[in-house]
């Protein structure tokens, strides 16, 4: 009767693998596909510091879907959550929870770790910039309908800073 435990550990195996042939097939349990969140720069973009706070904390940065770099080549692992074709918007998750000091002793938002990014590409739009880069302090799941945040008062969420920039044709940053 030693057989009837391996029969029946036979046929819990092909019931298991049949199941996940299943849910393989119908895509259950495929990798998730790349998103239009994840292509909004795919490729490294160039932006100048316009405002005097982007001049004088981040300088000139590069932007891509997996990392912001500051004009003295600080940076910070970013993942790209959402994106609105409408408004311009892409919400990025703060991966390197840090806050990395930058130009002329500089904190991007004081002395907290930064939670998420909000970059708004804007275009051309004559006598204005071309992006802004907001930054937040948020430490629970964030959406691009939560903005702009309602309660000034609460110090957990809240915007903690923002930087205007315009575009720069395909130039690598320089190494300062």
């Amino acid at each position: 009767m030693q057989t009837r435990p391996i029969l029946k550990y036979v046929f819990m195996l092909t019931l298991l693998l049949t199941g996940a042939t299943a849910l393989v097939g119908c895509g259950a349990m495929s990798p998730p596909k790349p998103s239009a969140e994840r292509s909004v720069f795919p490729n490294p973009t160039h932006w100048q510091a316009l405002s005097r706070t982007a001049s004088g904390v981040t300088g000139d940065i590069t932007l891509t879907n997996t990392t912001l770099t500051f004009g003295n080549q600080a940076s910070l692992r970013i993942s790209p959550i959402e994106h609105d074709a409408d408004t311009g918007q892409t919400l990025f998750r703060v991966d390197s929870k840090t806050n990395p000091e930058l130009l002329n002793g500089n904190f991007m938002c004081g002395g907290k770790p930064i939670d998420y990014i909000v970059v708004q590409v804007t275009g051309d739009v004559p006598g204005q910039s071309d992006m802004q880069l907001m930054a937040y302090y948020y430490p629970g799941p964030m959406q691009l309908a939560d903005l702009p945040l309602k309660d000034q008062n609460d110090l957990n969420r809240m915007m903690c800073a923002l930087y205007t920039y315009v575009g720069i044709e395909s130039k690598p940053m320089k190494a300062k």
